[in-house]
């Protein structure tokens, strides 16, 4: 169980689910459970709730899945169109 989840902004899951219907490549930062940062293209491919929290299943450009916790995205920018999704 996540305790320490924060839930994000309804207009932020919102902005991620769009992402996903839309298949928009995103310029993403986070912090992983150690706090350490990374910044990636990825393609979103689902939202999922697990564990009382959410997170945005992402594919990273080698092909692999990974899921970040919303509360752990620093920065979202669509690539296509070079805006914050985040504002």
């Amino acid at each position: 169980m996540n305790e320490n989840y924060e839930p994000v902004a309804c207009a932020h899951h919102e902005t991620y689910q769009y992402a996903v219907m839309r298949k928009l490549m995103l310029d993403l930062s986070w912090h992983d459970e150690a706090g350490v940062k990374h910044r990636a293209r990825v393609l979103p491919i689902d939202v999922v709730t697990r564990d009382r929290a959410e997170f945005l299943v992402l594919k990273q450009k080698d092909g692999s899945i990974e899921s970040v916790r919303l509360d752990r995205i620093v920065a979202a920018y669509s690539v296509d169109r070079g805006e914050s999704l985040l504002d």
